[in-house]
């Protein structure tokens, strides 16, 4: 540390910061961060520049993080200064510069060449790189992170662990884990950064090249196209404003409690067109969106439409089958019970020429139709007897009804207990007399002959 307090830290290009250039990934979820600035803490990774270092937490399962490059350098790429992905689109340099066009042919290849190229643009102020002043391309917007991902911010794997040796258990600050392996573990810095052999760049282009395309269906009269994914405040205007391009639009539909819409072209070529443009980069309100083709709506079968429109209810051949009965077998069929009668529904609905089949029942309701009237004329001719000579004349007057308390039934005779003689059993002695004696007072008892109580004597002394 000598050497460096001898020397100028202007002149030499040291770096002295107030605040790091990350992305809000490495910044992490708390808006509250307190970091540590440690003046020339370290030197660049690829420029091997003395930089102002910045180490905190982003989060309190997360692992300590730090910047590794200087901040020349980060702006010379527009990347983090942490994880050296893009700031506009949080995606590796090498799949960056492939969308952009962008060719790195011209960079230097010896240190001391690229140390050159960097303090030219520092001399000049062309440091600050134009990247996302730049219109982003359909495979930018399909691979770009929209949200922040915290996963990233985890603890590194536990190397005791891995061994087997490691006895903290759960106070171990490193996560428990088995590494992955595969070409992501062997990724380096100055690739990273200069976008060359990227094992994350060249598994993100894989997918890429792996990912199906929309295609039309055979039907050529469908022109719908199905968007999904809606946030609640898109409206018919912002759907319009993407599609108007490709060609007229006969109707927009947007359907609230789906979060979807339906947009419907005049010709087939425009609806295909939209399709293959917007398939992976339709974003609306800041949120990306599915495409796909719409489909038209299957017409009812016509035998469960013609179920419904006579109000019967009758499952398929295949039920009834299982159930052990006849397809399209009439109500009243002779089963059992009503009940099981998937037609009836638990309820017998009477058919045309059901007279028949029930075996004169009609007869059997006339006969009680009679009875129940002959019953009500034997009344009628009761109640005329007692009000008029005529039968079925009109009543006699009610009773006037009393509101106060009526008089007391008629008492009853009470019932005398039979002799105990007749159960075989000797009556104790003086029961004649008792029998005799019932309903009359009883005499007196006769005096005691227990002398009454004296007072205890008094004492004299």
């Amino acid at each position: 540390m000598a050497h460096r307090s001898m020397r100028d830290p202007d002149a030499d290009g040291w770096e002295r910061s107030d605040m790091p250039i990350v992305c809000e990934t490495c910044l992490g979820p708390n808006p509250f961060v307190r970091m540590q600035r440690i003046e020339f803490g370290g030197t660049c990774h690829i420029s091997e520049r003395p930089y102002t270092v910045f180490r905190w937490r982003p989060g309190n399962e997360a692992r300590y993080k730090k910047t590794v490059i200087c901040q020349e350098v980060a702006k010379a790429k527009n990347v983090c200064q942490v994880c050296l992905l893009d700031l506009d689109y949080s995606l590796p340099v090498q799949v960056r510069d492939y969308a952009l066009g962008l060719d790195n042919e011209d960079e230097p290849s010896s240190a001391v060449g690229k140390e050159f190229q960097l303090q030219r643009k520092v001399d000049e102020g062309s440091l600050d790189s134009s990247f996302a002043q730049q219109r982003p391309n359909d495979l930018l917007i399909r691979l770009q992170r929209n949200s922040p991902y915290y996963k990233r911010n985890e603890a590194k794997v536990c190397s005791f662990f891995v061994k087997g040796t490691c006895n903290r258990g759960a106070e171990c600050p490193y996560r428990h884990e088995m590494p992955l392996g595969g070409d992501l573990a062997n990724q380096n810095m100055k690739d990273r950064y200069y976008g060359v052999n990227d094992p994350v760049a060249n598994k993100m282009m894989k997918r890429v090249s792996d990912m199906p395309k929309l295609e039309p269906p055979a039907d050529t009269s469908i022109m719908t196209l199905y968007v999904g994914g809606l946030q609640p405040d898109v409206v018919e205007a912002d759907i319009r404003d993407e599609f108007y391009s490709f060609g007229e639009i006969a109707s927009v539909r947007i359907v609230p409690n789906k979060m979807c819409a339906f947009v419907t072209f005049t010709t087939r070529s425009a609806a295909e067109k939209a399709a293959e443009e917007k398939q992976h980069t339709l974003v609306l309100k800041g949120q990306r969106c599915r495409l796909m083709w719409g489909r038209p709506q299957q017409p009812r079968e016509g035998g469960a439409a013609a179920g419904h429109a006579s109000g019967s209810m009758a499952p398929p051949a295949e039920v009834q089958a299982a159930m052990g009965l006849a397809a399209g077998a009439a109500v009243g069929s002779g089963l059992p019970y009503a009940s099981m009668d998937p037609q009836a529904m638990g309820t017998r609905i009477p058919a045309a020429g059901d007279a028949g089949k029930r075996g004169g029942s009609d007869e059997q309701d006339d006969n009680a139709d009679a009875s129940s009237k002959r019953v009500r004329t034997e009344m009628g001719t009761g109640y005329g007897a007692q009000g008029s000579a005529v039968a079925g004349g009109p009543r006699p007057p009610m009773p006037p009804v009393s509101y106060g308390m009526g008089p007391p039934p008629p008492s009853q005779p009470r019932m005398m207990m039979p002799p105990p003689s007749q159960f075989g059993v000797m009556p104790p002695p003086g029961y004649p007399g008792i029998l005799a004696n019932r309903g009359t007072v009883p005499p007196p008892r006769p005096p005691s002959s227990v002398p009454p109580p004296q007072p205890p004597p008094s004492v004299s002394s």
